[in-house]
Protein backbone atom coordinates (compact mmCIF):
# COMPACT_ATOMS: atom_id res chain seq x y z
CA UNK A 1 0.00 0.00 0.00
CA UNK A 2 1.09 3.68 -0.87
CA UNK A 3 1.24 6.23 0.95
CA UNK A 4 -0.69 9.33 0.44
CA UNK A 5 1.09 12.92 0.57
CA UNK A 6 0.02 16.58 0.95
CA UNK A 7 -1.38 19.01 2.67
CA UNK A 8 -2.80 18.73 5.84
CA UNK A 9 -6.16 21.10 6.73
CA UNK A 10 -3.92 22.72 9.22
CA UNK A 11 -1.49 23.57 6.45
CA UNK A 12 -4.15 24.98 4.29
CA UNK A 13 -5.89 27.17 6.79
CA UNK A 14 -2.17 28.67 7.98
CA UNK A 15 -1.86 29.06 4.25
CA UNK A 16 -5.33 30.65 3.79
CA UNK A 17 -4.64 33.09 6.95
CA UNK A 18 -1.40 34.30 5.96
CA UNK A 19 -2.90 34.62 2.33
CA UNK A 20 -6.11 36.82 3.82
CA UNK A 21 -3.58 39.03 5.45
CA UNK A 22 -1.14 39.86 2.54
CA UNK A 23 -4.44 40.58 0.46
CA UNK A 24 -5.95 42.65 3.24
CA UNK A 25 -2.49 45.11 2.49
CA UNK A 26 -2.14 45.00 -0.36
CA UNK A 27 -6.09 46.38 -0.86
CA UNK A 28 -5.28 48.71 1.99
CA UNK A 29 -1.66 49.81 0.24
CA UNK A 30 -2.87 50.41 -3.19
CA UNK A 31 -5.28 53.42 -2.93
CA UNK A 32 -2.40 55.43 -0.76
CA UNK A 33 -0.15 55.01 -4.17
CA UNK A 34 -2.61 55.81 -6.35
CA UNK A 35 -3.55 58.76 -4.55
CA UNK A 36 0.17 59.85 -4.52
CA UNK A 37 0.74 59.66 -8.54
CA UNK A 38 -2.83 61.64 -8.81
CA UNK A 39 -1.21 64.17 -6.48
CA UNK A 40 2.33 63.91 -8.07
CA UNK A 41 0.89 64.67 -11.40
CA UNK A 42 -1.19 67.47 -10.49
CA UNK A 43 1.65 69.47 -8.59
CA UNK A 44 3.42 68.58 -12.14
CA UNK A 45 0.79 70.02 -13.85
CA UNK A 46 0.57 73.05 -11.87
CA UNK A 47 4.09 73.75 -10.94
CA UNK A 48 4.41 73.52 -15.28
CA UNK A 49 2.21 76.63 -15.35
CA UNK A 50 4.02 80.34 -15.67
CA UNK A 51 2.82 83.51 -14.75
CA UNK A 52 -0.34 82.52 -11.68
CA UNK A 53 -0.55 83.75 -8.42
CA UNK A 54 -0.53 81.61 -5.18
CA UNK A 55 -4.31 81.88 -5.03
CA UNK A 56 -4.88 80.65 -8.58
CA UNK A 57 -2.42 77.82 -8.66
CA UNK A 58 -4.30 76.85 -5.05
CA UNK A 59 -7.81 77.17 -7.09
CA UNK A 60 -6.80 75.28 -9.67
CA UNK A 61 -5.82 72.22 -7.23
CA UNK A 62 -8.62 72.83 -5.59
CA UNK A 63 -10.64 72.22 -8.84
CA UNK A 64 -8.84 68.91 -9.36
CA UNK A 65 -9.32 67.74 -5.87
CA UNK A 66 -12.68 65.78 -6.91
CA UNK A 67 -11.63 64.77 -10.10
CA UNK A 68 -8.52 63.45 -9.27
CA UNK A 69 -10.08 61.85 -5.43
CA UNK A 70 -7.23 63.35 -3.22
CA UNK A 71 -8.44 63.60 0.17
CA UNK A 72 -5.08 63.58 1.89
CA UNK A 73 -3.87 67.55 0.62
CA UNK A 74 -6.21 70.07 1.23
CA UNK A 75 -4.85 73.44 -0.73
CA UNK A 76 -3.44 75.20 2.11
CA UNK A 77 -0.92 72.42 2.29
CA UNK A 78 0.68 73.37 -0.83
CA UNK A 79 4.30 75.17 -0.93
CA UNK A 80 4.27 77.50 -3.42
CA UNK A 81 6.92 79.54 -4.99
CA UNK A 82 5.51 81.83 -7.53
CA UNK A 83 7.79 84.40 -9.23
CA UNK A 84 7.73 86.07 -12.50
CA UNK A 85 10.57 83.59 -13.81
CA UNK A 86 9.46 80.11 -12.47
CA UNK A 87 6.71 78.60 -10.19
CA UNK A 88 7.73 75.88 -7.76
CA UNK A 89 5.35 73.87 -6.26
CA UNK A 90 5.55 71.32 -3.28
CA UNK A 91 3.78 69.08 -0.88
CA UNK A 92 4.59 67.14 1.94
CA UNK A 93 2.09 64.65 4.13
CA UNK A 94 1.61 61.88 5.41
CA UNK A 95 -1.25 59.45 5.40
CA UNK A 96 -2.43 56.72 8.00
CA UNK A 97 -4.45 53.79 6.79
CA UNK A 98 -6.09 51.54 9.65
CA UNK A 99 -5.81 47.86 9.28
CA UNK A 100 -7.44 45.52 11.79
CA UNK A 101 -7.77 46.81 15.75
CA UNK A 102 -4.92 49.24 17.01
CA UNK A 103 -2.66 48.09 14.14
CA UNK A 104 -2.18 50.34 11.22
CA UNK A 105 0.56 51.96 8.64
CA UNK A 106 1.95 55.22 8.29
CA UNK A 107 2.86 56.73 5.06
CA UNK A 108 5.31 59.61 4.30
CA UNK A 109 5.10 61.14 1.10
CA UNK A 110 7.02 64.52 -0.48
CA UNK A 111 7.12 66.01 -3.95
CA UNK A 112 8.27 69.32 -5.26
CA UNK A 113 7.92 70.28 -9.10
CA UNK A 114 9.45 73.39 -10.66
CA UNK A 115 11.70 75.71 -8.54
CA UNK A 116 13.09 74.03 -5.39
CA UNK A 117 10.21 75.06 -2.39
CA UNK A 118 10.76 72.03 0.22
CA UNK A 119 13.56 72.16 2.33
CA UNK A 120 14.61 70.07 5.56
CA UNK A 121 12.67 72.33 7.72
CA UNK A 122 9.06 72.89 6.09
Amino acid sequence: MKRQGGFSLLVVMALGIVMSCVLLTFFKVVPVYSEYYAIKKTVDELAATSGKSDDELRRAFANRMPIQDIVSVKPADLLILATPGATGVGVRYRREVPLAGNVGLVFSFEHQAGAPVLTANN
